[in-house]
């Protein structure tokens, strides 16, 4: 899960179901600078995935399955704990940042600002639009002009999952391959100043 602090319906993102997982990769929504966590209510998983972090082991020494060691350091989890008080104050100014380019967006025709639904608290760990054919630059050519004009952007993700070597047996996904095709990311993180945002928003009325 990259949706630290989101919101559906009401319940935070991360517990919906049995367990969910997120990262602390630095470019996230909070970060402990590498790894992650696993959340749930179920003591069995608990208790499981417990085991899988300290070697397989209940007992020092003794070993009741195949584990490994994805204990978290005590640097990274001071620095999770910082984090965490932030991370409203960091999600605010994401959301604050996506509104501002999402309304500069609403003269851009064949760019698509992604959706938010009225039951949804989306936190944006990424902007991600969607540069359809209506638009007359493709994606990788919108890319290469916002670059000129000193934005940066991201594709996430330019190989959808089936095309990666491990999957390549597996159906095709038209759906996906689209997509991968149109979507790009800019720059919504909280770092970002009036005066980023302004640029942000002047280039893309510019393309």
């Amino acid at each position: 899960c990259q949706a630290h602090g989101a919101l559906y319906k009401g319940r935070r993102v991360g517990s919906l179901g049995d367990c969910a997982v997120f990262s602390f990769y630095p470019t996230k929504n909070m970060t402990t600078s590498e790894g992650g966590m696993l959340t749930t209510n179920r003591s069995e998983l608990a208790d499981r995935a417990r085991l899988l972090r300290e070697h397989g082991s209940k007992t020092r020494y003794h070993h009741d399955v195949l584990g490994y060691n994805y204990r978290m350091t005590d640097i990274a989890a001071a620095i999770g704990l910082e984090q965490l008080k932030k991370l409203d104050s960091f999600n605010k100014k994401r959301m604050k940042n996506a509104e501002r380019i999402t309304k500069a967006l609403n003269d851009v025709k064949g760019i698509i600002a992604p959706p938010v639904k009225p039951h949804v608290l989306h936190v944006f760990h990424q902007y991600t639009v969607r540069v359809t054919s209506d638009f007359h630059l493709t994606r990788d050519e919108t890319a290469a002009r916002l670059k000129e004009l000193g934005v940066g952007t991201g594709i996430y993700y330019p190989v959808p999952i089936h095309r990666q070597p491990f999957y390549t047996s597996g159906p095709g996904l038209l759906n996906a391959e689209a997509a991968s095709n149109e979507v790009l990311s800019l720059p919504v993180h909280p770092g970002l100043s009036d005066a980023d945002l302004e640029h942000i928003c002047t280039s893309l009325s510019e393309l």
